[in-house]
Parts: C-alpha cells; structure tokens; sequence
C-alpha cells in the first residue's frame, strides 16, 4: 500500500548522529504509530505489555510471551509483521527559527529574571514523503497501519518531538480508510486494566485557533501555550514536571503535545493524563488537571474542538463509556449498530 504524506509543521525524525535531521528515517515514524496503537489498544482492554518495566519476548512457538502489540510491531526475537519505507522528499525547513523566546518572563531561584527559550540548532523537515506499507504475514493486512496514519493525521502528529510542535502530516490524495484499522483492533479486545499507562481511557485531544480579536498564530504561539500550561501547576514542582515533562535531574517526557499553527492558525494540543499517579495529592487529580488544561484553552483561545473519552467536556459524545463507540467517531466511521 503506497501512501504520500505532506507536512502541515516541520517533521523529525533524528538520524544517525544525535541532533540531526539528515532525512526521514523510517523508524521515528514506526515509532510514533505504535505509541499509538499501544494507547488506543489498551483504552479497548487489550493486552499491552509495559516497556518500562518488562517486554515481551519470543524464544520459540513452545515458549514465548507476546503481547497483542509486539504481535505486530514486534519483540524481542519476533519481527515486525509489516515494512514500511519512506521515499523522502522533504528538505530543511530553513523557516524554523533556531532560538524561540516565549513572550513571557519568570524570576529563577536567585531572583533573576529569565525568558524561556528553546533552541534548534539543527533544521527539521517539510515536503512530501511517500510511504510504502508491505505486509510480511498473509494474515496481516497494510490497511491497519495506514488507518494509524490517518489517525495521526486527524488527530496529533508524527515522528519525534511532538512537544516541540513537529509532525503534523496530511495525506495528499485524500483520506485514508480506517475501517481495517477499527476491525483488527475490536478482534483483540480484552479486560485488561492500564491505568499508569497511555490509554484511549486518559488521552484528551484539543484543537484551537485565536479568537476573532486576536492576530493570527506564530510559531512563538506554541511555546507561549506551552509555558503558560506549565505555570498552571507551579505551586506543585512535581506535578509540573510530571505533566509538562523536564530535561532537569530525571528526565521526563511531557505528557502534553502542541503543535505549531497550520492552516490559518490551528493548532493541536494533546495528551495523556493517568488515573492513578504518585505525584497527585490532595490538592491534585487527573480530573483536576484535565479540567484546568480545558478551562485555560476554553479561556483564551477559540477551543474548536475537545475530544475525551466518559466526560461531559467531550464534543462529539458527551458521557460516553464505550471506548468502541468513542474510537469509530475519532475514526470518522458510521455509527456502530452494537453501540451503546
């Protein structure tokens, strides 16, 4: 199956030395897709095993353990049940300002006043890829992984360096089916429980613009939202590190991605915020957080849409317990007659 991409924000995938962007390397995309699928696998009970604490493993057909997403993406001595290739036509995207100040100020630890800035020394990506998806197992169909582009497609975004504003793609020729994608994944549905872990059940999916009085989005619009989502949780140093990541002792990896503005100023903030978490206290829950997240956007941006799963925020369905109902409307497929 051959499907051809175009960037709507710069795109990156790293490449063989750290920092760099040489081309689109395929393996930041598979990446991304299977971060994807993991989640919405688990939000439907499926059997999804935690990197962070022990893979799955494949010795023989007598002895292995393999969870319903290794199955496909693979393990430890269990390949891939698919290729995907990438015909790169992309180039340097010399639009992307090296040094980005956020126009907001904070006072350090020694009462000094400090600019957040971000840096980025080295170029990503724009332009079109293709991408070519071959199956390696007679019982796996290609249209599964191009559902999971689609979904990114709609939805957040591609490669790495999400939470930098990258990776939001289009497909060139139209939408791309996600019925395959929706069957293959209702086969493996289970009980499982994944409460610590990215699920279909704690992700939240936001799309802004400015309002009607306000100048169109720059790209210093994503890392003002970005600070300005940090400072919700200042007076907790460990919720905000926990929620909007950190490079600072332990490394944490943010759990909430904004885009850079496309399409005339719209911009995509996504994420995912666990039930159950150490660092919540009596001051802080994951209703809490989300709730202060959407209050802040629905305050000062035109919230275009807010898509979550069993809340009354959600709107597409509001209250909505049945995580297949709610993964056929994210997927833009007609209405499931078992729904509830």
């Amino acid at each position: 199956m051959n499907i051809t991409l175009q960037t709507l924000t710069p795109l990156w995938t790293g490449g063989v030395d750290a920092g760099q962007s040489d081309r689109i390397h395929e393996t930041g995309i598979i990446g991304s897709l299977r971060w994807w699928y993991e989640a919405i696998l688990r939000g439907l009970g499926g059997n999804v095993c935690d990197p962070t604490t022990q893979s799955c493993q494949y010795a023989n057909e007598m002895n292995h353990r393999l969870c319903d997403a290794c199955r496909i993406f693979g393990a430890t001595g269990w390949k891939r049940r698919f290729r995907l290739d990438v015909q790169d036509s992309t180039t340097p995207d010399s639009a992307v300002t090296a040094q980005i100040r956020a126009q907001r100020s904070y006072q350090d630890g020694n009462g000094k006043t400090r600019t957040p800035t971000w840096y980025f020394p080295n170029k990503p990506r724009s332009g079109q890829l293709a991408i070519r998806i071959q199956s390696l197992d007679k019982n796996f169909q290609p249209e599964v992984i191009a559902g999971l582009i689609q979904f990114a497609a709609d939805w957040s975004a591609i490669g790495a360096r999400a939470q930098m504003g990258f990776g939001v793609i289009t497909p060139v020729n139209g939408r791309i089916e996600t019925q395959k994608l929706y069957d293959h994944l209702i086969a493996v549905v289970g009980s499982h429980r994944h409460p610590n872990l990215p699920s279909l059940q704690n992700i939240f999916l936001a799309q802004v613009k400015p309002k009607d009085s306000s100048p169109s989005f720059t790209e210093q619009t994503t890392f003002n939202l970005k600070y300005d989502l940090r400072r919700l949780f200042a007076n907790d140093q460990g919720l905000r590190h926990f929620i909007m990541g950190t490079v600072k002792d332990v490394r944490i990896a943010a759990k909430v991605k904004i885009s850079r503005p496309y399409d005339g100023g719209l911009m995509r903030v996504w994420g995912w915020i666990p039930e159950e978490a150490n660092v919540y206290t009596s001051n802080w829950n994951r209703e809490k957080v989300i709730a202060a997240i959407h209050q802040h956007l629905q305050a000062n941006y035109s919230l275009q849409v807010w898509r979550e799963l069993n809340s009354t925020r959600d709107a597409s369905l509001p209250n909505c317990r049945d995580a297949k109902a709610f993964l056929r409307d994210l997927l833009f497929l007609k209405e499931d007659e078992d729904a509830v």
